[in-house]
């Protein structure tokens, strides 16, 4: 009998995993003034708030765990965390509440949409039903809660108002703290948009009841692409998918956006590339927009090098083999420093560049502020291991 690989078992022994849907939920409505109640026993909580959420530290958010114990699960007692909700909304009043779940409920077939019924005909308050099972990436999970908060409070009434964009899917495990997020918005002014709406950090509830005035929405991380794609549905708003990472970029998105608010189509940034001597690993819209900026620095360019992205996530998996091979077969590598150790050898150069989603506050200190038009890719790529 031979030895058999992990691409037989497809298993997962080097890699770590990226942030859970729950997270996501969880840190999409952060700063938006609602009650977020994860229906769990506690574990998902506690990682997020001590992993995924930096936020934490330094400001207040009316974030619960509903405790569930076994004999709730077993049982199916939903009455338990309908009267715990009920009683932590009667004293904090929040402006609205967010029911997400992660694995158990999932198993036990919980009614998110049934139980958020309940309690809002209760309690008088909005409930948004999340049916998040812990089993996704922080991706789906910030997709489905910024389409629900944008399914029940955006004005649909409002017309577009021109060079108007909002910026969707921004979170900090994505963007970590609010520099690159300042400096994202600061981007796009100074290309000469206005932004109507950042869903959802740095920005407030009243705002973003505004959602439709954009006349293009601008996913800059896959997280938002649902939401963009919803909105598209609703009200016809076109939408672009791209990041403005360094000078040549933020070009791009300028002009992908008129042109989407000239015609109605959307629109992609950047090029598709399956294959490159060098590869950036991580979220797939930063992924793609870093290779695209690095592929047009002259480093790049004078020695007839192309970047090319991967996006190892969860939701699809990716094979620990598959994921060495592409490694191995590109001469430098952008990625989270936790990849380092399992794939780095002597003749690939690795460049670090950590991601908040996958080795959490780890190396938070040292992530640089790359969504801007400020950033400069030819010096970043020049920087080595």
């Amino acid at each position: 009998m031979g030895v058999q690989s992990m691409r037989d078992w497809h298993t997962h022994v080097y890699t770590s995993t990226y942030t859970a849907d729950v997270s996501g939920v969880c840190s999409a409505m952060y700063e938006l003034g609602g009650m977020t109640v994860l229906h769990d026993p506690s574990g998902c909580n506690s990682t997020y708030t001590t992993h995924d959420e930096p936020r934490w530290y330094d400001s207040k958010s009316l974030m619960f765990v509903s405790g569930l114990d076994e004999l709730t699960a077993v049982y199916g007692d939903d009455s338990v965390l309908i009267n715990d909700v009920k009683k932590a909304a009667e004293d904090l009043k929040p402006r609205f509440i967010t029911l997400c779940g992660a694995s158990i409920p999932h198993i036990i077939a919980f009614d998110y949409r049934g139980t958020a019924r309940l309690i809002e005909k209760e309690t008088g308050i909005p409930v948004l039903p999340v049916a998040t099972d812990g089993l996704k990436s922080y991706v789906s999970g910030v997709d489905l809660a910024l389409r629900e908060w944008i399914r029940r409070f955006a004005d649909e009434t409002e017309e577009p108002v021109k060079n108007c964009i909002n910026l969707l899917g921004v979170t900090p495990i994505d963007f970590s703290g609010p520099a690159n997020v300042k400096a994202m918005k600061k981007t796009f002014e100074d290309l000469g948009f206005t932004v109507n709406g950042c869903f959802a950090m740095e920005d407030s509830f009243e705002n973003l009841t505004h959602a439709y005035r954009a006349s293009v929405n601008v996913a800059v991380s896959s997280a938002g692409l649902k939401t963009a794609r919803y909105m598209k549905a609703r009200k016809n708003i076109p939408y672009v998918v791209g990041l403005p990472v360094g000078k040549y970029m933020a070009g791009r998105m300028a002009d992908a956006i008129l042109q989407a608010q000239e015609d109605g189509r959307n629109r992609t940034a950047f090029d598709e590339r399956t294959e490159g001597d060098i590869l950036v690993i991580g979220e797939e819209v930063y992924a793609k927009s870093m290779a695209e900026a690095v592929s047009r620095t002259g480093f790049a360019a004078g020695r007839g090098l192309a970047a090319a992205a991967l996006w190892p996530d969860t939701d699809e998996g990716l094979d620990e083999d598959d994921l060495y091979d592409r490694v191995n077969r590109s001469q430098i590598v952008i990625c989270d420093p936790l990849f380092f150790n399992v794939f780095a050898d002597e003749k690939t150069k690795m460049i670090e560049l950590p991601h908040e989603g996958y080795s959490g506050r780890i190396f938070r200190d040292r992530i640089p502020v790359f969504a801007s038009g400020e950033f400069d890719a030819e010096a970043f790529i020049e920087r080595g291991k």
